[in-house]
């Protein structure tokens, strides 16, 4: 029997419904609940966290849902940003939106910074309550950090201070000023999306660039919006607050964003590692889009080829020899299984730190200098092997005591 041959045109249009819009609403509904979040430094009071919604239910589709902690602006409220955690919640992500002080006199970003890890753990411990919405629905140390204003600055705050090497998949921040403390961003080992306005001059994108980017290891990408202002990230803003005259419009600006920062979470807590989602976070659809002034994109090298394996030392030095801890990067170019284990001087393996399954992306992992029985391992020469579809990588690191 003869194959049935299809029109071109309808070839056409069904490659096309295969390529997500990542500007426009997902294909789930979404609803939100009020809760006071309690923080190791305030309680944030009437929080909203967003969820995926089916006539009334958690749709399985959506399971195990990443969260995604969304930081508001200085001075600024979370009703700024429904639109964003509506349009996560389409997208199948539960999201935060946490409602931190905001004082005049001196920002405390280092406090706010860890009022957006408290809102994540809390978010992720209902997944462990039972009789909750969220009861066995979350992807629960799968999260990612994003926000406007100060809210983007404390998420990348939070990527450099916090440790959240095993939880903390990728920060997005939109129109980020320079955080006090401020920010290393040679720590920022986190996949991180910027997005400055090129008329913004509330937070300059030069200043974002030097703040946050100049310094920054890969993977990562810095893209400055042309037209955009400090205030049209906002779903509604005051003249004054607006930062500069857009030339966009303030729905064109937020749909930009909105499509860039989806397409990074979908690749770093969904794991879409295809081609489409390639263009929109690194390739020509972000690089050469004509709504971007200027782009800068950092990959990693060799991670298409096979796994990456890099090692540090603490962060505060990025020593190695290490003293006690070691901060692993790994990375895998397609979702798989890997094994990632620390053998002695003479072959013995003595610590198992990880073997399972991850989607596509990098991550870094703490190995404490520990063996699997929880005894420190006496100062030496050990070697950590990453290993993962037949491919393998091994580097060496002195451990000091």
């Amino acid at each position: 029997m003869r194959g049935l041959m299809l029109p071109a045109t309808i070839i056409f249009a069904v490659a096309l419904a295969q390529t997500p819009d990542f500007s426009a609403p997902g294909s789930l509904g979404w609803d939100y609940r009020i809760e006071d979040i309690p923080g190791t430094t305030e309680v944030m009071e009437d929080s909203r966290i967003y969820f995926p919604d089916s006539a009334g239910e958690f749709p399985q589709s959506a399971v195990p849902a990443p969260i995604v902690v969304f930081g508001h602006g200085w001075l600024m409220g979370i009703d700024r940003y429904y639109s964003f955690a509506e349009h996560l919640a389409s997208w199948g992500y539960v999201t935060v939106l946490p409602t931190f002080s905001n004082p005049i006199t001196d920002p405390e970003h280092d406090k706010r910074a860890r009022l957006m890890a408290d809102a994540a753990r809390f978010t992720s411990a209902l997944d462990t309550l039972p009789g909750d919405r969220f009861f066995s629905r979350l992807d629960r140390w799968n999260w990612g950090f994003a926000g406007h204003s100060m809210g983007g600055s404390i998420s990348l705050l939070a990527a450099d201070t916090l440790g959240l090497y095993d939880t903390l998949r990728a920060v997005v921040a939109l129109a980020s000023p320079q955080t006090s403390p401020p920010t290393q961003p040679e720590h920022l080992l986190v996949p991180k999306l910027l997005l400055p306005g090129s008329v913004d001059n509330i937070a300059p994108w030069q200043d974002v660039r030097s703040a946050f980017w100049a310094d920054a290891p890969p993977p990562g990408t810095f893209a400055v919006i042309k037209g955009a202002n400090h205030g049209y990230y906002m779903d509604y803003s005051y003249f004054w607050e607006n930062g500069g005259t857009a030339t966009i419009t303030r729905d064109t600006q937020q749909m930009i964003a909105r499509r860039h920062l989806t397409a990074y979470f979908e690749r770093y807590l969904r794991g879409d590692s295809s081609a489409w989602n390639f263009a929109y976070t690194y390739g020509d659809s972000i690089l050469h889009h004509p709504t971007m002034e200027t782009v800068e994109v950092r990959l990693l090298p060799g991670l298409a080829d096979g796994p990456l394996l890099t090692l540090a030392g603490d962060l505060s030095t990025a020593s190695n020899p290490a003293r006690g801890r070691v901060l692993i990067r790994y990375g895998l170019h397609e979702s798989g299984a890997f094994s990632l284990s620390v053998y002695d001087s003479r072959g013995r393996r003595v610590r198992a730190l990880a073997d399972r399954r991850e989607p596509a992306g990098v991550r870094v992992l703490a190995w404490d200098g520990r063996d699997d029985t929880g005894s420190e391992l006496p100062a030496g020469t050990y070697f950590i092997r990453f290993a993962s579809s037949g491919r393998a990588a091994t580097r060496r690191v002195v451990l000091l005591r």
